[in-house]
C-alpha cells in the first residue's frame, strides 16, 4: 500500500504507461504512443497497481476498463504530465514565448489584426499567432493560448472576461447612402433594399438580425429586403463597404469603418447583442507572463 510519501517514489515510467494506457483503454495503443510493447506497458502497469495495493483496470477478454481506483487517479495523472510535457516546453523550446491564439473571423480580421502592431511594439518577445475559427477549442489538445470569442459568456471551468459588450445597427457605404436618400428617410424604407445577412446572427433567436431590428424600429408587416447571404460577419460588412447593400453593423467590429468613413451609420435604432466579446484561457494558465501580458493589453485597448 502507499504510505505517507504517497506516489513520489512510483517509477516515472508506471505512472505514464498507466496515464496512456488509461486515456486510450488499450495497452496497444499505450505502446504505440511510447514507443514500447504492450507487454512493457502490462508490466509497468502491474508495478503500480502492486505499489498502490489496488487494481487499475478491470481486465476482459480482449479488452481493458478503469476500475473505481484507475478512474480517480487517471484525470490527475494526465493534468499532471500535461503540465509537465507545457513545463519543458516554455523552458527549452525557443520559441515558447509565441502566443497562439483562436478568435472570431469577424472579429480576428476587422478588430484584432490592425492592433496587434500596438501589442507588438510593446511585448517583441511575445509574437502572435492568429488562427480564426469559429469553433471552440480544446486548449489541452490543440495547442490554443487564448481564445476570443463571442458568446454568452459562463465558459467556466476556463477563466473568461468581457473584453467588449455588442451593439448593433445598419450600415452601408456613403455612396450607397447618397444613392438611396429617397428611400432612406424613415427606417421602413429599408424594406426594400438589399439587406446583408449573415449566418452569425441566425445561431440563437435573440441575437441581433433583421427581423429584430425591424421589430425595434417599430416596422412590421414588410418583409425585410432580399441580399445576400454570407458565411460570416466579415463577408456581409466587406459588401456592405463595396456598397452591395445595407449590413446589420455590429461593434465594436464596425468601429474603424466608422472611423474612416468607409461606413456610415443608419438611423438611430440599435439592438444590444445578448452575446458579448470575451478572452478565454485555461484558468491556471492566467498566471504565466505571455498570457497575463496579452490579456492586460488587450483589455486596455478594448477600453480605450
Amino acid at each position: 500500500m502507499v504510505g505517507r510519501s504517497g506516489l513520489r517514489a512510483a517509477p516515472l515510467n508506471a505512472l505514464r504507461s498507466f496515464e496512456a494506457a488509461a486515456r486510450h483503454l488499450s495497452f496497444v495503443a499505450a505502446a504505440e504512443e511510447l514507443g514500447v510493447t504492450a507487454s512493457a506497458i502490462s508490466v509497468q502497469v502491474k508495478r503500480l497497481e502492486a505499489r498502490i495495493g489496488r487494481p487499475l483496470f478491470e481486465r476482459g477478454h480482449r479488452s481493458v476498463h478503469l476500475s473505481e481506483m484507475g478512474a480517480r487517479l487517471a484525470p490527475g495523472l494526465a493534468a499532471i504530465f500535461l503540465d509537465l510535457d507545457r513545463l519543458l516546453v516554455d523552458v527549452v523550446d525557443p520559441v515558447a514565448d509565441s502566443i497562439q491564439i483562436s478568435a472570431m473571423p469577424s472579429f480576428a480580421t476587422r478588430w484584432l489584426a490592425p492592433r496587434l502592431a500596438g501589442f507588438a511594439a510593446l511585448r517583441p518577445s511575445h509574437p502572435i499567432r492568429l488562427v480564426g475559427a469559429d469553433a471552440l477549442v480544446d486548449f489541452d489538445r490543440d495547442g490554443v493560448d487564448i481564445g476570443l470569442r463571442y458568446g454568452p459568456g459562463g465558459y467556466a471551468p476556463l477563466h473568461f472576461e468581457r473584453i467588449a459588450a455588442a451593439r448593433a445597427f445598419p450600415v452601408c457605404s456613403p455612396a450607397f447612402r447618397a444613392a438611396h436618400l429617397d428611400r432612406l428617410g424613415d427606417p421602413s424604407g429599408l424594406a426594400g433594399l438589399p439587406l446583408l445577412t449573415d449566418e452569425t446572427s441566425l445561431r440563437a433567436r435573440d441575437l441581433p438580425s433583421w427581423p429584430n431590428w425591424f421589430a425595434a424600429a417599430g416596422i412590421t408587416g414588410k418583409p425585410p429586403g432580399r441580399g445576400p447571404l454570407f458565411d460570416s460577419l466579415h463577408m456581409a460588412l466587406a459588401a456592405a463597404v463595396a456598397g452591395q447593400g445595407v449590413a446589420l453593423g455590429l461593434t465594436p467590429l464596425v468601429d474603424d469603418d466608422l472611423a474612416s468613413g468607409a461606413l456610415v451609420r443608419l438611423f438611430e435604432t440599435e439592438l444590444p447583442s445578448p452575446y458579448a466579446f470575451w478572452f478565454v484561457c485555461r484558468e491556471d494558465r492566467l498566471r504565466e507572463r505571455k498570457i497575463r501580458a496579452f490579456r492586460d493589453w488587450i483589455l486596455a485597448e478594448a477600453g480605450g
